[in-house]
């Protein structure tokens, strides 16, 4: 494969984040809703979490906050995340236009144009240290925003810069597939597989395509708090997807012609591959 191809790696990620001016409009709104929340509620503010705190976030990613919230209303609750979210949608319904319970139970969607979205996560803090926030079931898990930061950022700076870049490669083609894969289980997924970042883009992808051929476990642990996270859809169709993304990956090493192995990876990575040559 010509060389050339790992620089358009590199280039490929760079399109790979939402707009500032748009991330902007939606850390101002996200403040307001703050705002309301202190007025409204028993709250000591907010904080941002999810891919953004991480620096794995992809453009139609959501802006998720965490709304820090008294003890008390998990209690009045009866310790049930679901109905603390039902009671946090029908406030917000009264100030906000159609604010929906979303991805599984977990958040309350602020539907914003242009994006990003806002997730709203109702969080409880621990006397101990990190959060407690939905699990989707009724329950509570454990998170920690600022853990997860620290934790990502360690690992991108052994690598030299490359482990967040993959990350957002790989959920590139996620995407292109159909969304087979949790998007945090395959953050993961890359923190606990890949190690020798020496390779060059395309070789670090295609192996990680064959190891998790290979072996594909159904939970991960997560590094900052030990939650465990699912790996999304059933195990046959991850696998038929896995199989057709290493196949094309590996058809690039044989092709000798730049613009196919490029049209090669677009159609793994989606049609901005590339874009910048073109």
């Amino acid at each position: 494969m010509p060389d050339i191809i790992d620089e358009v790696f590199q280039d490929f990620t760079k399109h790979l984040i939402l707009p500032g001016e748009h991330l902007q409009l939606a850390l101002e709104k996200s403040q307001q809703v703050s705002d309301w929340v202190r007025q409204k509620f028993k709250s000591s503010g907010s904080f941002i979490g999810g891919t953004y705190r991480r620096g794995t976030d992809m453009p139609n990613d959501s802006l998720k906050i965490h709304l820090l919230l008294s003890r008390s209303y998990f209690y009045d609750c009866g310790e049930n995340s679901t109905k603390l979210l039902f009671f946090l949608k029908k406030k917000l319904s009264e100030d906000y236009c159609n604010p929906v319970i979303d991805c599984g139970g977990t958040v309350i969607k602020l539907v914003s144009t242009p994006a990003p979205d806002l997730d709203l996560i109702p969080t409880i803090r621990l006397s101990k240290g990190g959060y407690l926030v939905p699990n989707g079931y009724g329950g509570w898990c454990k998170s920690d925003a600022a853990r997860e930061e620290t934790v990502f950022k360690k690992k991108d700076k052994v690598s030299g810069g490359r482990f967040l870049r993959l990350v957002k490669i790989i959920k590139a083609w996620n995407i292109m597939a159909g969304l087979p894969f949790d998007a945090y289980f395959l953050e993961l997924m890359v923190y606990y597989r890949v190690n020798d970042y020496s390779k060059r883009y395309p070789d670090l992808v295609y192996s990680l395509f064959v190891s998790m051929r290979l072996f594909m476990p159904d939970f991960l642990s997560c590094p900052a708090v030990g939650e465990v996270i699912s790996s999304g859809v059933g195990s046959d169709v991850r696998q038929l997807k896995l199989q057709k993304a290493e196949s094309l990956a590996a058809k690039t090493f044989e092709e000798t012609d730049q613009e196919k192995a490029l049209k090669i990876w677009q159609e793994l990575l989606g049609e901005d591959f590339g874009r910048d040559i073109r």
